[in-house]
């Protein structure tokens, strides 16, 4: 009996055991997710990438580290006028102040760094950290040293290279005036500038370039020394210029959440999209097709297929929707769209009917609310029982780029807003990316000819 006792109870037990068994594990830690607002984060040095970035876009981050550099050379000096009672700040004051105030303060940056840009003794580039409330004082009060301004390649490559050195976006602000101590120097500019963008290039970083102009108080030294080697002005506007350069990710944070407000005059390079959400709307009676036209898969959502037969007096019209949000703030605009957007088409003669960006009613429309921007498209004719329609935007140069620049600048009041040799220095930011596709993005709907 105690035996029967003893076994009975055996079982009971093991049957608890494998019960319970599967309920006591050790979790691997390797597979928790930290909690961001309660983890130890130790901050370090982020390693550099050994290959250029992709074209995708990847997810945006919700911070950035940033270095923010600003040029005091005596030529900047016009913009940071010493202030005074009842003397209204400049253009450049009011807009620096804000940026540097949001990078300090604001939450989409993390670590930030403040440098001031300017030359030693010897013509060699130096980089002076220091605190936010030493730029700010700077910005308000003025230039009060003696700086020779540093050239143009020097400083570029040497802010380039510490702000990979530290993982972080840089924020240069200057006049880009060049003035090298060689004269010669001026004729392989795009060169020079280039070379000193070299580690940009083989680390696939970004540059986006921002133009303004502001009052300008006080001695003003051109690029150009003849007639004039120098001249007083006296509220004249000068253009100034902000560069963001970093992951192309990153420097879309910076320009479009740390920046926000900017000038109309910008220039994207390196930035490229493998590809950008899209597709044919076949469905929505806002953009109803005419003609024979349908989707491939009845089902598809997007639609990225479809079935289509022009006849001889009925073309087909149909829309394409495009989400375009992730592309740099001017390249969203309808005007720019308008005038650099392609349809390209293999197998069929297709054309561009016209852009049109959401508004209130297609934000409101969930089928449509994840599209920002429609193309029509016009098919009138197939040459092939199968092929594709691409839209398709262009690697362009602004046109405002060729306005801003001049061989003499020696006289701003006669010729405002120029900068000399704008375009050989942007030539050389552009010789980077010979090698990138020649569009941003690419949308292409594949299609059968219909039964």
């Amino acid at each position: 009996m105690l035996l029967k006792r003893f076994e009975s109870s055996s079982y009971i037990l093991l049957l608890c055991l494998i019960l319970f068994l599967p309920g006591c594990y050790t979790k691997d830690d390797s597979n928790v997710e930290s909690d961001p607002d309660t983890a130890t984060v130790t901050k370090e040095k982020k390693p550099a990438a050994t290959t250029p970035a992709p074209t995708a876009s990847p997810a945006t981050p919700s911070k950035v580290d940033v270095n923010v550099y600003l040029e005091i050379s005596n030529g900047m000096k016009g913009f940071m006028p010493t202030a005074a009672a009842g003397k209204e700040a400049t253009t450049f004051q009011n807009n620096l102040l804000k940026l540097i105030s949001e990078v300090q303060d604001g939450r989409y940056v993390a670590d930030k760094g403040f440098y001031l840009a300017k030359e030693d003794a010897r013509s060699r580039p130096v980089l002076d950290s220091v605190s936010y409330n030493t730029m700010k004082n700077y910005i308000v009060s003025g230039i009060k040293d003696d700086v020779r301004g540093t050239p143009l390649p020097a400083m570029l490559q040497e802010i380039v290279q510490k702000s990979i050195d530290q993982g972080a976006v840089s924020i240069i602000i200057s006049d880009f005036i060049h003035g090298p101590s060689d004269q010669g120097q001026f004729i392989s500019l795009d060169a020079d500038i280039r070379s000193s963008l070299r580690e940009a290039e083989h680390q696939g970083l970004a540059v986006a370039i921002l133009a303004n102009s502001s009052e300008f108080f006080g001695t003003y030294h051109p690029a150009v020394k003849k007639p004039e080697v120098r001249r007083t002005l006296n509220g004249e506007e000068i253009p100034y210029y902000i560069w963001v350069i970093g992951p192309q990710e990153e420097v879309q944070v910076v320009t479009s959440k740390v920046l926000r407000n900017l000038p109309p005059q910008q220039a994207y390079f390196g930035f490229a999209y493998e590809s950008v959400p899209f597709s044919a709307l076949l469905k929505e009676k806002q953009f109803y097709p005419s003609g024979n036209i349908y989707c491939s898969s009845r089902n598809a959502d997007p639609c990225t297929e479809v079935n289509l037969q022009p006849e001889k007096n009925e073309p087909v019209e149909f829309t394409i929707g495009l989400d375009l949000r992730a592309l740099p703030a001017s390249m969203q605009r309808i005007d720019y769209l308008k005038k650099n957007l392609k349809v390209a088409s293999s197998g069929s003669r297709a054309s561009m009917v016209s852009v049109t960006a959401a508004d209130e009613s297609i934000k409101a429309t969930p089928d449509l609310a994840k599209y920002s921007h429609f193309v029509r498209v016009r098919v009138p004719e197939l040459r092939a029982n199968s092929g594709s329609i691409s839209v398709q935007l262009p690697q362009v140069t602004p046109t405002w780029i060729n306005a801003w620049s001049t061989d003499n600048d020696n006289n701003p009041a006669s010729a405002p807003k120029k900068t000399y040799q704008l375009t050989k220095i942007t030539d050389g930011v552009q010789a980077l990316y010979r090698d990138q596709s020649d569009l941003v993005f690419k949308a292409t709907i594949q299609f059968n000819k219909a039964d």
